[in-house]
């Protein structure tokens, strides 16, 4: 039952995992070039994901879309919209060109987030923390600006999330 739709469903947070890898990634080394390859790898198999879907099952998936795509809200319109845009900018343009901003990140946090332990004391008292910068990415849109990485995980969580309708409703028997 829907193994194609499953397995790009997988393939999207693999490649979000390993964005989301690159972009906690120590300043000294990140790589802006694998950021944008793991968001290219992820922005394309996430979009197919209901593409599989509606090459797997035609024809429920026909008679059951409309009335998911009627309960859309604005939020989840846009995000389809924007995401499409972009999946088009990395098939078909020169690829999708986030803007590049340096933030300003305490030292301890930095290796803590990279190495799962606390490796020392925040600071001495009355001394401020070692800061570092590292890249974020952001896409600019008509709602502003939004990190990439959050978009990624807004999107993979909409797809799941019609993956899971989906399946309760055409086969609410079977497990998820």
């Amino acid at each position: 039952m829907i193994e194609a739709t499953r397995r790009k469903l997988r393939q999207a947070r693999f490649f979000y995992g390993h964005l989301v890898n690159q972009r906690n990634r120590r300043t000294g080394l990140s790589d802006p070039e694998a950021f944008r390859r793991h968001f290219a790898a992820f922005i394309l198999v996430a979009r197919s994901v209901l593409l599989a879907l509606h090459f797997e099952e035609k024809e429920k998936w026909e008679a059951w879309e409309p009335g998911r795509r009627s309960k859309l809200t604005d939020e989840e319109r846009k995000l389809l919209r924007f995401t499409n845009e972009l999946r088009i900018d990395e098939a078909k343009r020169a690829g999708a060109d986030p803007v590049m901003e340096l933030e300003e990140v305490a030292l301890h946090e930095l290796l803590s987030t990279n190495l799962d332990v606390d490796p020392w004391p925040i600071a001495a008292p009355g001394v401020p923390p070692s800061t570092v910068s590292r890249p974020v990415y952001y896409f600019e849109h008509e709602d502003g600006k939004e990190e990439v990485t959050a978009l990624c995980q807004r999107y993979l969580e909409f797809l799941e999330k019609v993956v899971n309708d989906y399946c309760a409703e055409n086969y609410p028997a079977s497990p998820q």
